[in-house]
């Protein structure tokens, strides 16, 4: 994978039928427009700092080494590279109902992937963004009365949308 004509190297991990547009598609089953085959549970075939931005919708809740998958995407990323990341949210039925789902996220799951890491993780992310999809009636209240409601009530969020920035100190 390299820069064509200067546009960056965009990758879906995990996209299945459901690419974004002008990416690179990763996944587990060759389908089409699936560019590699690859496990994103264990080493990614992928050269390292080679990236731009790395797109995971409704993925990472499927991880089993979400540590593992978070150190690899770290890897391939270029030094200001961008990863986009949509997640159901730890308290939407969304997060329950499938069964294939082996963890809940919050918007306090990425700071485990901020410098300094705990437990030795090697990612150098920093949270640039979080968004998220409220629920009728709730988007519109106060963004201040959201979040109240947001932690203490079920079903207020369904997913979240996450914008991780590689901040790789000492990288060229």
């Amino acid at each position: 994978m390299t820069r064509e004509s200067g546009r960056p190297v965009v990758l879906d991990l995990g996209c299945g039928k459901n690419k974004v547009e002008g990416a690179w598609g990763v996944d587990v089953r060759r389908e089409p427009g699936i560019h590699v085959v690859a496990d994103i549970e264990h080493r990614l075939p992928i050269k390292t700092s080679s990236v731009d931005v790395v797109w995971m919708r409704h993925v990472i809740e499927h991880v089993r080494d979400l540590i593992g998958l978070m150190e690899e995407v770290s890897r391939i990323c270029r030094p200001g590279g961008k990863v986009e990341i949509v997640v159901p949210y730890y308290t939407s039925r969304g997060a329950f109902r499938d069964p294939t789902h082996v963890r809940y996220i919050t918007e306090d799951t990425f700071q485990y992937f901020e410098p300094p890491t705990d437990y030795g993780i090697r990612t150098d992310f920093r949270v640039e963004r979080i968004a998220y999809d409220v629920r009728k009636p709730f988007r519109w209240l106060p963004a201040y009365i959201q979040k109240r409601c947001r932690r203490y009530l079920w079903n207020v969020v369904d997913n979240m949308h996450v914008t991780l920035r590689v901040d790789k100190v000492g990288t060229p």
